[in-house]
Parts: C-alpha cells; structure tokens; sequence
C-alpha cells in the first residue's frame, strides 16, 4: 500500500505535469481497487516522506471550484481543521475535524476526498 499511498499524495503536483484530471489520476494508482486497504496511516507516512505535497494539498483545495467538498487548512485557533462545505446547507461546514499539524490534516483530508472521487461524490 505504500506504492499507492506515495502516489497518491501527489495527485496535486502530477495534475499539472501529466495534465490529467485528480479522478483518473487517482485511477492510475490502482487505489479504485484496493481502497479498503489504504488507511489515513499510509497517507499520513506519505505526506511525512513528501512534505512539500501538504502545500500542493492547501493549495489544490483553494483552487477547487465547487459550491461543496471537502477542505483543509490552518484555522484560527493555530490549528489545522478538515471539513465538508457545503453552500447549501446551514450552517455551511459540517463534519469539522482539528488537527495539531499539518501533516496529519492533509492526510485526513486526502482520505475523504479520494474516497469523494472514487464514489462519485
């Protein structure tokens, strides 16, 4: 799972190289397959080897253009907080999770939107 987990956390960076869409680079991973298996652990061991992909994670959310998904991100209180918006619904954020570092958000964060990807969401 660590093959897939590497490549997953570079989605971001690879979407500009390859110039393919997050979904069917997420494909290519064989994650589709094996998605049970893969845990916010092995995200999280690959964020740690390849920090630099939790910028790439911030900023892939920021330029997202959808009225609802998942988010990462510091927030006010000097932590990192993963939820769901959602412009539709009062209040707009729900399922808000804190994490102390960054590291640690961006893997939760990955897990819920691959499994967004992978269920059609």
């Amino acid at each position: 799972m660590d093959d897939i987990a590497a490549k997953i956390v570079t989605i971001p960076r690879r979407m500009y190289s390859e110039d393919k869409s997050p979904f069917a680079l997420l494909k290519g991973t064989g994650y589709f397959e094996v998605h049970g298996q893969v845990s916010v652990s092995d995200i999280r061991e690959a964020v740690a080897h390849d920090p630099e992909c939790v910028g790439e994670w911030f900023q892939y959310v920021e330029d997202k253009r959808s009225s609802s998904g998942w988010y990462v991100g510091p927030n006010e209180e000097g932590l990192f907080e993963v939820g769901f918006y959602d412009s539709a619904a009062e209040p707009n954020r729900s399922s808000r999770m804190q994490y102390e570092t960054a590291i640690d958000a961006c893997a939760a964060f990955i897990k819920q939107e691959i499994e967004d990807m992978r269920s059609g969401k």
